[in-house]
């Protein structure tokens, strides 16, 4: 037993229940526009599993659709909602002299905040320019235009201008006050467990959002969840933040079939995780199609083979 009390057995917490976002999907005609009615469906979807909807993020092309876009999404989701949270990703841009336009970023926190929604500051090239203090401060600067936002972790390896939030950054995080939590999307499970320790001594309220496709079952050490497959399957993600705020030992299992079709998503080249996302939903019918945004990777057909056992496995055919 006394392994138990070892890193990282020490931070098991069952019985605790997770927060969730889910990311939406924002679904392409192939004319190369948004899907509008395919995006509310999916929205309705999330909403009925029970988890926050995440939108603007990377499987709602936040890193590839216009600004004018990613309004009318807010726009969107704050009117479909009615006051109920979401979260929406926002991004640190150049303006028209081809430097930071701060204003251009405060007006978008502003309206996400107006909608009702809760910003969650991407990395973006222009962020990326700037150093950990600079980018520190930027959140400070932030929370002037809203009342809570939420930092996002994405290595540059997998996001252009991705950035990781060092130790360092993320103890200052914890410091300012309108920032509640952090989507942490470095796939590293020792990194969670140390920024979990770091936010249980300091501010245990403060959210970590275990994005890591590698680990989708970090929750059992004290993460909260913000897992790309959740738009695809929230459904099944909430019934398993069900099984494990219950104690149920079929958590476990659970565990192994999410990992499983997370692996299969989320494999090399990680931009086409998006179209097999999409697929997922045109399999179990919420989609009629499976188009992603014209600038991404697809995956072939043939990945259905692969994909409906993944499904059948969690009972979702």
């Amino acid at each position: 037993m006394a392994m138990l009390e070892d890193p990282p057995f020490d931070l098991l917490c069952p019985g605790r229940r997770p927060s969730g976002l889910a990311p939406v999907l924002l679904p392409h005609l192939p004319s190369g526009e948004p899907d509008w009615d395919g995006f509310a469906h999916l929205l309705g979807r999330t909403v009925d599993a029970g988890l926050t909807p995440l939108v603007s993020g990377g499987p709602g092309a936040g890193d590839l659709i216009d600004a004018s876009t990613r309004a009318e999404v807010v726009a969107t989701v704050g009117a479909a909602l009615g006051g109920r949270t979401f979260v929406a990703g926002v991004r640190a841009e150049d303006g028209v002299d081809g430097g930071f336009d701060p204003a251009r970023l405060a007006g978008t926190v502003a309206a996400v905040s107006r909608h009702g929604g809760v910003p969650a500051l991407y990395p973006s090239p222009t962020l990326a320019q700037l150093d950990p203090d600079e980018a520190i401060g930027l959140l400070a600067w932030m929370g002037e235009w809203c009342d809570r936002l939420i930092a996002v972790d994405i290595p540059a390896d997998r996001w252009v201008g991705g950035r990781s939030w060092g130790m360092d950054a993320f103890g200052a995080l914890l410091e300012q006050p309108a920032c509640i939590g952090l989507v942490d999307g470095s796939w590293s499970r020792q990194s969670e467990w140390d920024r979990i320790r770091r936010r249980d001594d300091i501010r245990p309220d403060f959210r970590l959002y275990s994005a890591n496709a590698l680990g989708v079952d970090q929750i059992m050490f004290g993460a909260d969840h913000a897992l790309d497959l959740a738009a695809a399957v929230p459904d099944a993600i909430a019934d398993r933040d069900e099984a494990w705020a219950r104690e149920d030992p079929g958590v476990i299992d659970r565990h192994d079939a999410l990992q499983a079709l997370a692996t299969l998503v989320s494999r090399s080249p990680v931009d086409a995780s998006r179209h097999a996302l999409a697929r997922i939903l045109f399999l179990r019918g919420w989609l009629p199609h499976d188009g992603v945004h014209p600038a991404l990777p697809r995956r072939p057909r043939t990945d259905d083979d692969l994909l409906l056992p993944a499904l059948d496995r969690l009972g979702l055919l």
